[in-house]
């Protein structure tokens, strides 16, 4: 019987073969029309990646400079030092040398290693015999940042040892910061890549990093360039230049005194300082200290903080504290991190309840040094009463009770609006990133005891930038400005693309208050003979604030931790500049072994003395009053040369005294010499005899003394004393610095400078 299939299964399978080719011929045909049509763009680049190299040209990061043109940042180009290790891999096992029986990969092995470790510090032969492992790659960096002379000793020495191209370089920029530590926080820096992490560097990075360009090349199998005209070039974009409005003379007078008060008061959880323009909230100066030095940013700088990683060296928690300190420093105190204000607040609720109409300069609180809130009873700073004061006394006394019942007298709604009208429910806007938030009691949790105690600034949790920002407003005329530390951005050409004017948010109060309040804050500078901010030939506003950290001091145990702040400006009457320091944790003793903390001590000096610096240096020169003038002391004219009486008569008729050491009739010599200042009633000493030799004294410690202690002691150990600024003439200052410690051996007659403060100034 046949089996041959039918017509009918014939057809069948025909008709099965014949879908078969249709789905299949289907199938390329929609294939075909995808890679050609649909994909062509993805397919023409992934072949264009096979047939085309590509060379990344690097743009240059613009500049950073300060307001006169100082370079803060700037990027240099350096090199990269690149190895071949597919084409020593091409030399393996070949030409054994007669000279040294080495191969000829051995040979360039060897003398690669020879030159890369000795001249690049921290590379070893065993990282580069790694790097020559991975055979299959072309490039394989060894290190970066390389200067030029480096980079070329390297090339020279590879090309004497017949190397060829197993050793080349890459063009590559490197940040440098010309003035090391000076305003580190706020520049910032960049990372690596060379983006910037931190401050300007951070916060400007689109401007200041340019565009990178591009090289397009033909490529062989091997991927080697191969000429080709059509090469497509992209040119790089160069960064823009970015202009501060930080004055470097500014900069460092700020960060000298604040890094003096920083050691004499052993403060703990660092410190912070900000010069501002107080119409145009341009910042002139900002600091934080201890800090940094942003070419060498890794290592650790807080002398406290170097003792403590020295007790972990060795243990699990080293590498995690290390890094958490380092970060700890690179912050911006000024903007990043919250504070209880204290007692500079009280301007911030005085000019609002002034505004308001809530009281007036003549209205009187009483103190009895304390006040009972509901159930809660509430102290002065000080140990004493106040009694009945009006308001600028209040304000000068920085009475606790008064600014309670001034609160009181403006109410929780009204002081919460004035709250935020000051800007302190907010971030201030300052170009710089990082800034943080503050913590505050709302209006609907704002009881009676809440209201007391923000009245004198110490509930709610601020940053020094919105203090000095607030505290701007009560002195410009009432107008809340955002501050800046940028003041226009430069392109390549030079043309400017961006500038920052000065923007108001608001009136808050009006200038009528805002002028009633400069009068208060300069009296409170200048009342009672002066106060630890007085400066000679100055007219001086300002006020301290001590706030305790009750928050930190709960979790501690510790009821000693104290934040200490002086915000002052001037002129007085017509304000430019303004300046807030913030010492948080001070930790230093006096004589006595009490604790130094009040602001108006240990903050106040750090203003008085950067001011006495930058406001000459701004134009402001002394204008002394008769009063001033007197105590700033007789010029001692020379009389070498003339008899004992002449001489002494010369003296006597300026108001000075002598003494006479020596058995000649003329004087030989004087001390102090021609041309120093002393108190009326100093003694100079005349020396008589041409071979003399001089007489020496000890100086004594007159720390904690009063004026005229102080007079005393050093008049009968034979010395002199000129008093700084500050509060000399208050009736209850006392010495607080010597320039000559006790136990030094001066001549007598020697002027020795004394500081004096009020200590129970709050």
């Amino acid at each position: 019987m046949s089996c041959s299939p039918t017509n009918s299964m014939k057809r069948k399978l025909n008709v099965v073969v014949l879908a078969v080719l249709l789905a299949f011929a289907a199938w390329i045909i929609v294939n075909l029309f995808k890679t050609s049509v649909t994909d062509s763009a993805k397919y023409q680049a992934m072949a264009n990646e096979n047939q085309f190299g590509s060379t990344i040209v690097n743009a240059n990061r613009g500049s950073i400079y300060d307001s006169n043109g100082k370079i803060l940042a700037q990027s240099a180009t350096v090199y990269s030092i690149i190895i071949n290790p597919n084409r020593l891999a091409e030399k393996d096992n070949v030409n054994v040398s007669s000279e040294t029986g080495k191969t000829e990969y051995q040979r360039m092995l060897d003398a690669c290693i020879t030159i890369l470790t000795e001249e690049l510090d921290n590379v070893t032969a065993e990282e580069i015999k790694e790097k020559f492992k991975n055979t299959n790659s072309r490039w394989s960096c060894v290190a970066k940042s390389i200067e030029k002379p480096v980079a070329d000793k390297i090339l020279s020495r590879a090309d004497d040892e017949n190397l060829g191209d197993l050793i080349y370089t890459e063009v590559d920029t490197k940040r440098y910061y010309p003035q090391g530590e000076l305003a580190a926080a706020v520049i910032g820096f960049t990372n690596y890549e060379g983006d910037g992490i931190y401050g300007v560097e951070a916060y400007y990075n689109d401007y200041l990093k340019g565009v990178d360009g591009k090289i397009i090349s033909a490529t062989d199998a091997q991927g080697n360039e191969m000429p080709y005209k059509n090469d497509k070039i992209y040119d790089a974009q160069d960064g823009n230049s970015v202009y501060l409005t930080l004055d470097m003379t500014l900069q460092y007078y700020a960060e000298k005194y604040l890094e003096q008060a920083v050691e004499e008061n052993d403060v703990q959880n660092r410190a912070c300082a900000i010069i501002m323009n107080v119409n145009t909230g341009a910042v002139l100066a900002m600091a934080s200290t201890p800090g940094f030095d942003l070419n060498d940013r890794n290592s650790i700088y807080a002398p406290k903080d170097i003792a403590y990683l020295e007790g972990l060296e060795g243990t699990e928690e080293y590498d995690e504290e290390y890094a958490a300190r380092r970060e700890q420093q690179w912050k911006n105190k000024a903007i990043t991190e919250l504070y209880f204000p204290g007692s500079v607040f009280k301007v911030i609720t005085g000019s609002a309840a002034l505004e308001e109409g809530a009281i007036t300069l003549d209205s009187t609180f009483t103190c009895n040094q304390s006040i009972l809130v509901v159930d809660t009873t509430i102290h002065c700073w000080s140990t004493y009463s106040h009694g009945t004061q009006d308001f600028t006394t209040a304000m000068t006394n920085s009475c606790n009770p008064a600014f309670i019942q001034i609160g009181q007298a403006l109410g929780g709604t009204k002081f919460f609006d004035y709250f935020k009208a000051f800007g302190f429910t907010e971030p201030t806007g300052i170009d710089l990133p990082g800034e943080t938030d503050s913590l505050y009691v709302s209006t609907a949790n704002m009881g009676p005891v809440e209201l007391a105690s923000c009245s004198f600034g110490q509930t709610n949790k601020i940053t020094p930038i919105q203090m000095i920002t607030a505290y701007a407003a009560v002195v410009n005329g009432g107008y809340l400005v955002t501050p800046h530390v940028v003041s226009k951005i430069v392109d390549t050409n030079g043309n400017v693309i961006k500038t920052t004017e000065t923007s108001v948010k608001r009136q808050v109060i009006s200038e009528e208050t805002s002028a009633k309040m400069r009068e208060v804050l300069e009296s409170v500078v200048n009342t009672k003979g002066g106060s630890n901010a007085y400066i000679k030939g100055y007219a001086i506003g300002g006020k301290s604030g001590t706030s305790q950290k009750i928050d930190k001091s709960n979790e501690t145990g510790n009821d000693n931790l104290y934040v200490s702040s002086y915000c002052g400006f001037a002129p007085a009457d017509d304000p430019e500049i303004i300046m807030l320091v913030m010492l948080d944790e001070p930790n230093a003793r006096d004589q006595n072994g009490s604790l130094m903390y009040y602001g108006s001590v240990v903050a106040c000096p750090v203003v008085s003395n950067t001011f006495k610096e930058a406001l000459p240096y701004l134009g402001y020169y002394p204008e002394y009053t008769e009063d001033e003038l007197e105590e700033l002391g007789i010029t001692i004219p020379s009389v070498e040369g003339q008899t004992i009486e002449a001489a002494g008569a010369t003296l006597e008729a300026l108001g000075l005294k002598y003494s006479v050491i020596g058995e000649g009739e003329t004087v030989a010599a004087q001390i102090p010499s021609r041309g120093s200042s002393l108190r009326r009633g100093g003694k100079v000493i005349l020396y008589t005899d041409k071979d003399y030799e001089t007489d020496y004294t000890t100086v004594p410690n007159i720390i904690g003394y009063s004026l005229s202690d102080v007079n005393e002691i050093l008049t009968q150990h034979d010395l002199n004393f000129k008093a700084g600024d500050g509060a000399s003439s208050h009736a209850g200052a006392v010495a607080y610095s010597q320039n000559y410690g006790e136990g030094c051996i001066v001549p007598k007659g020697t002027i020795i400078e004394v500081v004096f403060i009020i200590k129970d100034e709050g």
